[in-house]
């Protein structure tokens, strides 16, 4: 089976998306206090796995199962369990996000960076969340408006790529309704955009127009790429990511 240019083209990258380990701490210490005696916690689209090494170093007794559906990005996370020294604390799972092979209530905690966006924010928290034990945490960092009013060019962009983009209060809304308690968030500074992601993206654009250049729908998807940086970098203030964590009460 053909892989999905998709794919290949984002295992040239580190990260899968914008972020750093400053961030992921940041929300981690909004939880409360991790599960006594340890925890499991779900590392949901994991990528290559840079957050997961994180959470693993913010929780030491914490055992972490890390999925996604595209193989290649585990591999590479297994290669750097073995090299931290996690074996046995983490395990990879290939699995999609909307069709998780787990049992309900199976885990403390669900870590869920710049991945929600593929099944659509709501429906992200409305499944994700019977996986979660009663008392335990749910962080999703997603892309949202900072603005009633964004520009035209950056609306007419997202109504292609990501439609169901939405103001911040919405998704605290979402949150409410679906009967979690929003806990806390905060907004990925602009600059870690540039540092983590944009940057890396940026310095490859060469080397991933020779590699496909006989394949139209990779082309397209870098061509989309270069869109998507040329919106934030002019209108980085009008959206960006949140990160939200939430509660399941007791």
């Amino acid at each position: 089976m053909e892989i999905n240019p998709i794919f290949k083209i984002f295992e040239s990258f580190p990260r899968q998306g914008p972020g750093d380990d400053e961030h992921t701490e940041k929300a981690f210490s909004i939880i409360a206090e991790p599960p006594e005696g340890g925890g499991e916690i779900l590392d949901v689209g994991c990528g290559k796995g840079v957050q997961t090494m994180a959470l693993a170093r913010l929780c030491p007794s914490c055992r972490i199962l890390a999925t996604d559906i595209h193989q290649p990005f585990l591999d590479a996370v297994d290669e750097k369990i073995a090299a931290g020294g996690f074996s046995g604390r983490i395990k990879t799972v290939c699995a999609s996000m909307d069709d998780l092979p787990f049992g309900e209530e199976s885990f403390d905690i669900i870590w869920a960076e710049g991945c929600s966006f593929i099944m659509g924010f709501e429906n992200a928290v409305r499944y994700w969340k019977k996986f979660l034990k009663p008392g335990g945490y749910m962080m999703i960092s997603d892309l949202f408006w900072f603005t009633e009013s964004p520009s035209a060019e950056a609306r007419e962009f997202f109504a292609e790529i990501d439609p169901t983009i939405m103001i911040e209060e919405k998704g605290l809304e979402i949150i409410r309704n679906a009967g979690l308690e929003p806990v806390g968030s905060f907004r990925l500074p602009s600059r870690v955009w540039e540092e983590s992601y944009y940057g890396i993206v940026k310095g490859k654009f060469g080397d991933l127009m020779e590699e496909f250049q006989d394949n139209e729908a990779a082309l397209m998807i870098i061509e989309g790429l270069k869109k998507q940086i040329e919106i934030f970098d002019k209108y980085s203030d009008e959206f960006g990511y949140t990160y939200n964590v939430m509660r399941k009460p007791l």
